[in-house]
């Protein structure tokens, strides 16, 4: 009897390690696919310059749609509303614009750049093309084997040019179609521009 006994407690106990077992795995299993889960968009960065807040807010956007990691270009000596005064000769903006060797520097860096397949870049147009510290960001980093996508906020000139002087300075890279878009119309623009460029999510 007290064989019986033991052998149904010993039954018991293995019925309700196994059930402990089981349950333990199914929650791994589920902390590791929310672990994945999170990680999606983790091989895009969206890089800008802005300085007036026009392109922060389109490249924020473009962030949110994406699920990409966010980085902001500083300059190491900020842009002041003199600086930005176009119809100033000697403003730093027409001085730096007018010098293709100009390179302002930037404060901070990207430690992982590495871990991205794809960069987004986003800046305002100043004289028909990017401003030159965007000539310091792409001197600074290794694109080789990485896909540049180009985007831009301008009161009327295009991107082509800068798309081209981007193909320039990374030869290594893919450079996509670049976007022209406003705060404004931004979500529309990107979602028909991410579609052209099949990078829609």
């Amino acid at each position: 009897m007290k064989k019986i006994i033991y052998v149904l407690i010993a039954g018991i106990m293995a019925f309700a390690l196994a059930a402990c077992g089981s349950g333990g795995s199914s929650e791994n299993e589920g902390a590791q696919e929310n672990t994945q889960g999170s990680s999606a968009g983790g091989n895009s960065l969206v890089v800008y310059f802005s300085a007036t807040g026009n392109t922060e807010s389109v490249a924020e956007t473009l962030a949110q749609m994406q699920g990409a990691e966010l980085y902001e270009i500083v300059p190491e000596d900020p842009y002041t509303d003199e600086d930005l005064d176009y119809n100033d000769s000697s403003s730093r903006t027409t001085t730096e614009q007018n010098d293709e060797t100009a390179r302002p520097a930037i404060s901070g860096e990207i430690d992982n750049i590495e871990n991205y397949d794809t960069v987004y870049v986003g800046f305002p147009i100043w004289w028909n093309d990017m401003p030159r510290i965007m000539y310091t960001f792409f001197d600074t980093y290794d694109f080789s084997g990485k896909t540049i996508a180009p985007f831009c906020t301008s009161g009327g000139s295009g991107i082509s040019e800068a798309v081209n002087n981007i193909e320039e300075l990374e030869p290594s890279a893919t450079v996509v179609e670049g976007l022209r878009t406003s705060p404004s119309g931004a979500e529309a623009d990107i979602a028909d521009w991410l579609e052209s460029i099949g990078a829609a999510q």
